[in-house]
């Protein structure tokens, strides 16, 4: 049997890696950059227009001039910091902190580097009018800052959330790998020991009753067909179940040579219900192998299925030899394996309990919601 650590060892080699969330960059195109940059140096240049002064001392339409030079180098100032942005965007940092450490320092670069272009371009010199221009550098780096901040803040958030939904989608596909794994390793448990005997009692009765051996090897071969059949099935159905579990059982049957009485109660309606596959055949297996065969003059099996309001319920009871109800954790491996792909695909909505039948034997009970493909009753 497969452990749970190597089991999910395996299910994790399968799934991709996990992308880095250190050491990477943060590309800013330039067709959001650039006209944010330019919608942010009109709304800044704006403030030329709400000062009463200007109104009084001015002609609108020199108002008007004034502050279309105003725009212009505001707007050369802003061009510069994004572009400064877009450069520090490309450098792989490993933390929050450090990249808006480096937006800050783009910002104050550019916010530098723009003034110096407005200045030249005005034909100033460079040094001219320096306290004005660091004014001008200091409020574009508060502003530019405030808005990386706003912005990286956003950028965190999302970033925390895309990275849950990543873990709970990477822990979702290890979940279903591992009861893929556990029903391929059930399979291997189970399948061994039952084609080992049933081929063992075929050879036998070949010599002592060709005829009951040729039925035996009919069911056999129904058994295997159903059985290949389910192999990659992610899932399955009552039906199916029921159907896989009846091979099963008339070759258990027909080993026992009348040892073993059968008893079905499954109505026709519940068939289509979503069933995972092997867990019934499982507990029949344990009432075969544990509770019927001990006995020399063996007993009976009753398999049931009711619905239950929203729930699905199946049992399977056997007057066999019973067991010790105060061992909650089951009898077996088979039961814990049960258990775990039970809890993996339906939570705390679905349960497997073990009492004891009367007068004797063992009921292995599984209660689950009902559902047809995957839609609840």
């Amino acid at each position: 049997m497969v452990s749970s650590a190597s089991t999910a060892a395996v299910a994790a080699q399968r799934l991709p890696p996990t992308p880095a969330l250190s050491a990477r960059g943060w590309v800013l195109p330039a067709s959001t950059v650039l006209p944010f940059a330019l919608l942010v140096a009109l709304v800044i240049s704006t403030q030329f227009l709400f000062q009463p002064f200007v109104w009084r001392n001015w002609p609108v339409d020199e108002v008007l001039l004034g502050w279309l030079d105003i725009l212009r180098d505001r707007a050369i100032t802003a061009l510069a910091i994004g572009l400064m942005l877009m450069a520090a965007g490309r450098i792989a940092v490993r933390s929050a902190s450090a990249r808006m450490g480096l937006s800050l320092a783009a910002i104050a670069i550019g916010a530098v580097a723009g003034e110096m272009c407005v200045a030249l371009l005005a034909g100033r010199g460079a040094l001219q009018d320096m306290h004005l221009a660091v004014g001008r550098v200091l409020q574009w780096t508060v502003v530019g800052g405030s808005i990386a901040a706003m912005l990286y803040l956003w950028r965190g958030s999302a970033q925390v959330r895309a990275d849950m939904q990543a873990a709970e989608l990477r822990r979702s596909q290890i979940e279903r790998q591992m009861a893929q794994l556990r029903l391929q390793s059930l399979r291997s448990r189970i399948e061994p020991h039952f084609l080992f005997n049933t081929l063992a009692t075929v050879r036998r009765l070949h010599q002592t009753d060709p005829v009951q051996g040729a039925r035996l090897l009919d069911q056999f071969l129904s058994y295997l067909r159903m059985t290949l059949e389910s192999e990659d099935a992610g899932h399955g159905t009552l039906g199916q179940e029921i159907d896989l579990v009846t091979a099963y059982l008339n070759v258990a049957a027909m080993r026992m040579s009348g040892r073993l009485t059968l008893h079905w109660d499954v109505p026709d309606e519940l068939r289509a219900c979503d069933l995972p596959p092997l867990t019934i055949a499982t507990l029949i297996e344990n009432a075969v192998k544990h509770g019927i065969a001990p006995q020399p003059e063996g007993g009976s099996i009753e398999v049931r299925a009711r619905a239950l309001g929203v729930w699905l319920e199946v049992s399977v009871a056997d007057t066999g030899v019973g067991f010790d109800t105060s061992d909650s954790g089951g009898t077996g491996i088979g039961l814990a394996n049960i258990r775990a792909r039970l809890a993996t695909l339906y939570g705390a909505e679905a349960a497997l309990e073990l009492q004891n039948n009367m007068p004797r034997g063992a009921i292995a009970r599984m209660r689950l919601p009902r559902r047809v493909k995957g839609v609840a009753r």
